[in-house]
């Protein structure tokens, strides 16, 4: 039973010792603001959106009278 606890206690510190290299686990920080934000491109919408759109304001202005 001991020589067990031993080679837990051995294995264990040694992957202890070995998961210690990378300390610093922060990335660097930069002083780089963005200088602008790059809109996406436009899509044109297409028939069956633009009805759905055109049914949704004829309610919408039927309901706010």
């Amino acid at each position: 039973m001991r020589n067990i606890l031993l080679i837990v206690g051995l294995i264990l510190s040694c992957v202890g010792l070995a998961s210690c290299d990378k300390t610093d686990e922060v990335p660097p920080v930069t002083d780089k603001t963005p200088s602008g934000y790059r809109m996406p491109d436009p899509q044109v919408l297409s028939d069956s959106d633009r009805a759905v759109i055109d049914s949704m304001q004829a309610e919408y202005d039927q309901n706010a009278n």
